[in-house]
C-alpha cells in the first residue's frame, strides 16, 4: 500500500495526463495525420481524443476495484501470479520502448535543427543523471516535473498567432471532404501523440481518493486534445496540401517565420523550451517501468532505476539516423494501438468476468 504522505492531490492528475500526452509529437504530427484525411485531418485529432477518453474510462473501471490499484494487481487478479507477471513484464518493456521513442526523436530534432554534430551518447550523459534523480526519488518529484512541463511551455501556443497573418482559410475547405473511414485512419496515426496517458495504470495508487479523480484525467485529455486541434488548424491554414506532404516538422516551420527584435531564430528557443515537455514524458515512462518491476519482483527501486537508465542509454545509441528513428516511431505506434485499443478493452472484459465469477462464488 502507498502511504498517504506519498500521495498527491486529485488535481495533479490533470497535469500528469496532459504532460504525458504533450511532447515531441507537437512538432510534426500535422504532416503524419495528413496521409489519409488530407485537409480534414484535424477532425481525426478530435476522434483520437474522444477514443482516449473512452479508454481512460475503462482504465478507471478496472483500477477502482483493487486496493493496490495498478496494472500489476489487475494482471495478477485476472491471470494469476505467473501469467500475470509475464504480462506485466511485457507492459514494462512497452513503457521502456516509449521512453526510447520520445528521447531519441527529440535528440534527432536537435541534431537536424540546431547541432548537426551532436553526439547522442554525449547528450544522454548530460540528461540521464537528471532522469535518474527524478525517478529514483518520491513520486512527488515526477509530479512536479509534469506540472512544470504543462505550465512553463504553455506560452508557445500564443506565438503561433504570428503565422496566422499568412493564413488562407480555403486550405481546409470544403470541410468533410473525406470519408469517415479516412478520418479514422488518420486518427490512428494521431494516437501516437496521446499514448502517455497509459501511465495512469501505474500511478493510480499515488492519487488521494483516486476513484473520484477521473474527471481530472478527462480534463487533462481534453486540454491535450484542444491543444493539438489548435496547432493542427493553424498549420493547415498556413500550409497548403502539397507543402504538408513535403514538410517534416510543420510546427518548427511555423516558428521559423517568427521574428522578434531580441531573437533571430525563434525555433531554437522553441526547441529548447520544449525540453520541459519532453522531460515529463521520459520520467513518467521510466518511473512507470521502474515501479512495475519493483511491484512484480520486489527489486529495490533505486537499483532498478539505475539499471533501466543504462538500458535506455544503450537503446538510444543503437538507433541511428532519420530512417532508424522513423522505423522506431512506426513500430512503437502500432504496438501502442494494439495495447490501448485491443489489449486494454480485452483485459477489461476478462477482468469484469473474473470479478463477477468471484463475487458469485463467494455469495
Amino acid at each position: 500500500m502507498v502511504s498517504i504522505k506519498d500521495k498527491v492531490q486529485q488535481l495533479m492528475v490533470l497535469f500528469l495526463i496532459a504532460a504525458s500526452q504533450i511532447g515531441v509529437g507537437v512538432l510534426g504530427f500535422q504532416s503524419i495525420i495528413n496521409k489519409y484525411a488530407g485537409h480534414d485531418a484535424w477532425m481525426s485529432v478530435i476522434v483520437a481524443g474522444v477514443s482516449v477518453s473512452v479508454i481512460i474510462w475503462l482504465m478507471y473501471k478496472m483500477l477502482q476495484h483493487d486496493e493496490k490499484g495498478d496494472i500489476v494487481a489487475i494482471h495478477q487478479f485476472t491471470f494469476g501470479k505467473w501469467l500475470g507477471g509475464l504480462f506485466s513484464i511485457i507492459v514494462t518493456l512497452y513503457f521502456l520502448l516509449m521512453t526510447v521513442v520520445v528521447l531519441r526523436t527529440y535528440i534527432e530534432i536537435i541534431q537536424v535543427w540546431m547541432f548537426p554534430h551532436l553526439k547522442v551518447w554525449a547528450f544522454l550523459l548530460l540528461l540521464l543523471p537528471l532522469v535518474y534523480y527524478t525517478i529514483s526519488d518520491q513520486f512527488r518529484t515526477v509530479v512536479g516535473v509534469c506540472f512544470l512541463g504543462v505550465v512553463y511551455p504553455a506560452f508557445l501556443i500564443f506565438v503561433l498567432v504570428f503565422p496566422l497573418q499568412y493564413a488562407d482559410i480555403t486550405h481546409i475547405l470544403p470541410i468533410m471532404d473525406h470519408s469517415f473511414k479516412e478520418i479514422i485512419q488518420s486518427s490512428s496515426l494521431a494516437i501516437l501523440d496521446f499514448m502517455g496517458f497509459s501511465t495512469l495504470l501505474v500511478f493510480y495508487p499515488f492519487i488521494r481518493e483516486a476513484k473520484q479523480s477521473q474527471k481530472y484525467a478527462q480534463y487533462g485529455n481534453l486540454y491535450s486534445t484542444l491543444l493539438y486541434v489548435t496547432i493542427c488548424l493553424i498549420a493547415y491554414v498556413y500550409y497548403n496540401q502539397s507543402e504538408l506532404e513535403e514538410v517534416i516538422w510543420a510546427t518548427l516551420g511555423l516558428w521559423k517565420i517568427i521574428e522578434m527584435p531580441f531573437m533571430e531564430r525563434f525555433e531554437y528557443f522553441g526547441i529548447a523550451t520544449l525540453f520541459f515537455s519532453i522531460l515529463p514524458n521520459v520520467v513518467l515512462y521510466m518511473w512507470s517501468s521502474v515501479r512495475m518491476l519493483n511491484r512484480t519482483f520486489g527489486f529495490e527501486h533505486k537499483k532498478v532505476a539505475a539499471f533501466l537508465s543504462a538500458v535506455l542509454f544503450i537503446a538510444c545509441v543503437i538507433f541511428r539516423g532519420r530512417e532508424g528513428v522513423n522505423i522506431l516511431n512506426d513500430v512503437t505506434g502500432r504496438i501502442g494501438l494494439i495495447f490501448l485499443f485491443i489489449y486494454i478493452p480485452v483485459l477489461f472484459v476478462i477482468h469484469f468476468i473474473r470479478r463477477k465469477v468471484q463475487k458469485n462464488g463467494s455469495s
